[in-house]
């Protein structure tokens, strides 16, 4: 991600409405009366009977014209699994040690079902000096540590023990700085992946630096607290290398990522100065042959960066990064702007999948790669002031869980949402953009949970095989459906509903005799526009969300089950069947 989603936003909203009234007393004088004779009694004053005034008949508002949705699942028809890395999001170093040592910050991750985690942390990535970084100094011949307050390799390698303690493992997604040499990318795979024993050489590097032995790195880590690897799996070379900054000959003039190309057939091949993703990923995968390797993409896989990248490293990447901001823009009417975000996910993810399949087919010899999507998240209109602050409101949330589903359908391999915990981002339009799940700790202590951060519970609920499924109404502005099988004999129906109307469901699980019982997850809000979001009925529930458990359902007669969902809401419904 570039470095303004490095991401601190300082925003300050300041809303009053103020009403007053005045009361207007007047006094009318009344005429002097006649004096009579005192025998003379004055005449009786006779008040007529008002009319009676007829109520008038209230005027009925109109009742919204309700969803009505058929929707017919293939219960019995194979199921169709997907990855657990699915459920992606990312953990950048600078929000510290501390905020990773927190109790309250690791039970929410933990509860939250992610299931992985890309770090040191988007653009930062490049920008990262992991050895000099680790040891507290630079080191001579290594990449410097610019941030000497950010978290640590070993902060990061507490962090995933402590959450698979508690049951929870989540799987680590590296990027690797571009700008090391081949060798210091080896080291740093053998500080996470190697045990103290390998003699493994990794050896001098283009810049006369020896990286000795891949046992020595595993020992700093050791050192450092950890005997045993962490076996990082996923590694990627790189964050948005298209966008380097523009003291780079050939890159954009509003550039942010710190490269030394924007050449995509450089990037992968080196030169005479720099070592190249097919060298870095050689010496890599020397010191762990196990190890997935990513090279990055762009979200227009046939532009020339995506092209060069593809034609030289299309037979040898592991997978294809993508990253993708879609912008939310201020209509001046916010009904128009809801409904705008709310569309995304049925056409932008299906639009980067075909234009993906189209550039493979073109310039890597029609070879399938995995594709991981591995930074998204709405933004605001870039360069506009950002009065509608939605990253932060309920609307977020509807937009992430339709993504992943989307996504899922279209067979992305990985995606992380960006990211689990920012920060402020001043560049970002005036508001208080924070793209975390949770608030950042430097400004809110609570570390708030935002409304798109239940998106991922309930998705973790769903289980991760799909079913076809059919719906009567609209997905881009109705209703999204999505089907599952998390266990035999169950059914997942994961429903959003993106309309200001209530949706009526009418679910048929063909192939299944009866429903025999079932829970009920839920997502509400007071509105789209809502800072805050209630979870299965609970507005604030605990860390590990133990008082909001689903809501059980009692089974049917036949395979035919209603549900109605309130506007602007997601259901979770899985259904025990025969």
């Amino acid at each position: 991600m570039r470095r303004y989603l490095a991401h601190w936003i300082a925003y300050g909203v300041a809303a009053g409405l103020f009403a007053g009234a005045l009361l207007v007393l007047q006094a009318a004088a009344l005429p002097a009366q006649h004096v009579q004779a005192a025998s003379t009694p004055p005449p009786p004053t006779i008040s007529a009977t008002p009319r009676p005034t007829r109520t008038p008949r209230p005027t009925p508002s109109p009742t919204p014209t309700r969803i009505r949705a058929a929707i017919e699942v293939g219960a019995s028809a194979p199921a169709k699994s997907f990855s657990p890395r699915m459920l992606g999001s990312n953990l950048p170093a600078w929000l510290k040690r501390d905020v990773f040592e927190n109790e309250t910050f690791r039970r929410r991750v933990a509860a939250s079902g992610i299931r992985l985690l890309r770090i040191p942390g988007g653009a930062w990535g490049d920008e990262y000096g992991w050895l000099s970084c680790e040891t507290g100094r630079d080191q001579p011949g290594a990449f410097p540590c610019r941030f000497p307050w950010a978290a640590r390799p070993t902060d990061f390698i507490n962090f995933f023990k402590a959450l698979a303690a508690q049951g929870s493992p989540i799987a680590p997604m590296y990027i690797v700085n571009v700008n090391y040499t081949a060798q210091e990318a080896a080291a740093l795979v053998a500080f996470h992946n190697s045990f103290v024993t390998d003699t493994t050489p990794i050896g001098v590097d283009i810049r006369g630096t020896d990286w000795y032995t891949a046992g020595r790195w595993a020992q700093l880590r050791a050192a450092g607290g950890n005997p045993q690897p962490l076996r990082i799996t996923l590694w990627e070379i790189g964050n948005e290398l298209y966008g380097g900054k523009p003291t780079v000959k050939g890159c954009p003039p509003n550039g942010w990522e710190n490269t030394w190309t924007c050449n995509g057939a450089e990037y992968i091949d080196g030169n005479a100065g720099h070592d190249g993703f097919i060298k870095m990923r050689a010496a890599m995968q020397a010191v762990d042959p196990t190890i997935l390797v990513g090279a990055v993409g762009h979200e227009s896989s046939l532009g020339a960066w995506s092209r060069r990248v593809l034609t030289r490293g299309g037979s040898v990447m592991d997978y294809y990064v993508v990253h993708t901001y879609p912008q939310y823009y201020n209509y001046g009417n916010p009904r128009r702007e809801i409904e705008h975000i709310l569309s995304i996910p049925q056409y932008l993810w299906p639009k980067i999948k075909r234009e993906a399949d189209l550039a493979f087919a073109e310039y890597a010899g029609g070879r399938a790669i995995p594709i991981a999507l591995n930074e998204f998240n709405i933004v605001p209109e870039w360069g506009k002031t950002d009065y509608r602050n939605y990253l932060n409101k309920h609307v977020n949330a509807l937009f992430i869980a339709d993504s992943i589903g989307m996504m899922i359908a279209q067979g992305y391999d990985m995606a992380a949402q960006w990211d689990v915990m920012n920060g402020p981002s001043p560049e970002m339009g005036g508001g208080v953009n924070e793209f975390g799940l949770m608030r950042a700790y430097e400004y809110d202590r609570q570390m708030t949970r935002q409304p798109q951060y239940y998106a991922f519970p309930i998705w973790a609920r769903f289980g991760l095989a799909t079913l076809p499924v059919t719906s009567s109404v609209d997905p881009a502005k109705e209703m999204s459906v999505y089907a599952g099988r998390p266990e035999p004999g169950v059914v997942s129906v994961l429903l959003i509903n993106k309309s200001d109307r209530p949706a009526d469901a009418q679910i048929t699980l063909a192939g299944a005799r009866q429903i025999l019982s079932g829970t009920l997850d839920t997502l509400t809000a007071e509105s789209p526009d809502a800072l805050s979001a209630t979870f299965n009925g609970v507005a604030n529930p605990k860390d590990d969300l133990s008082d909001a458990p689903a809501l059980a359902l009692k089974g049917v007669a036949g395979n035919r089950l209603p549900h109605t969902l309130p506007p602007y809401s997601i259901a979770l419904l899985r259904l025990r069947v025969r």
